[in-house]
């Protein structure tokens, strides 16, 4: 009789175990769907359904975690599991899919917030697993706050893009880097460093200048400008 109220009390509790698991696979879903909308809203390589499956995996991780630790850790068992390793390893392995997600865009990087994102929402779906929600749900505000009303807020926030333009010019009359100088201020751009390197053998003029602009204008003006001088041989922008 014992054995069987010992079977039926286990079978409850695995029932609510797996059921409050569904509602934390449910709550990790939906807040990385709220941002994964975000993200798709804006065109993002990582998306609805890339946030949304990255929350849900990580918290499918927590939980896997959490049961072998609550089904060794009844049998009293040798075998002990950190649940904290999981995390870990969740967050290590987040880091590779965000990687993926920044791209080199013309002479700039674009994909940091999204990947920033990532790493967020898979902390989120580990929250979700361990049972954390209150500071999920928080979190979750907290980062549609940053990409929807701080992004609003940083393109009005005036920042500026440092930029290392390396440029080959025939020596010709041997005012190449002035003439380059003022070619950038001319366009607002600030010029604060230059390096000058003639080949005398060649007849050429490596110039190296260091430069900066508004966030508000457009990287791609510096190739058009450099393409405008008369005689250039190479461009390399770093």
């Amino acid at each position: 009789m014992m054995a069987v109220l010992a079977d039926a009390s286990q079978f409850l509790n695995d029932w609510a175990w797996n059921l409050e698991g569904l509602g934390r696979l449910g709550l990790a879903a939906l807040l990385g769907a709220i941002v994964g909308a975000e993200r798709e809203h804006r065109g993002r390589s990582a998306g609805f359904r890339t946030q949304l499956l990255v929350t849900l995996g990580s918290a499918m991780a927590m939980l896997v975690s959490l049961h072998f630790e609550r089904v060794f850790g009844a049998m009293g068992g040798a075998l002990r599991v950190d649940p904290a390793r999981v995390a870990y390893g969740v967050m290590a392995g987040v880091g590779f899919l965000g990687a993926g997600a920044i791209i080199r865009h013309e002479i700039g990087v674009r994909g940091l917030t999204t990947a920033a994102s990532l790493w967020c929402n898979a902390a989120i779906g580990l929250a979700c697993g361990f049972g954390m929600y209150l500071l999920a749900v928080a979190t979750t505000a907290i980062m549609i706050f940053a990409l929807v009303i701080l992004h609003k807020f940083e393109e009005w926030m005036p920042s500026r893009v440092y930029k290392s333009v390396c440029v080959l010019l025939p020596t010709g009359d041997g005012k190449n880097s002035a003439r380059l100088t003022e070619t950038f201020t001319q366009r607002g751009i600030n010029v604060r460093e230059t390096d000058l390197r003639r080949d005398i053998h060649r007849g050429t003029d490596r110039i190296t200048v260091r430069v900066s602009f508004s966030t508000r204008k457009d990287p791609g003006d510096l190739m058009s400008i450099l393409q405008e001088l008369p005689g250039v041989q190479e461009i390399e922008i770093h």
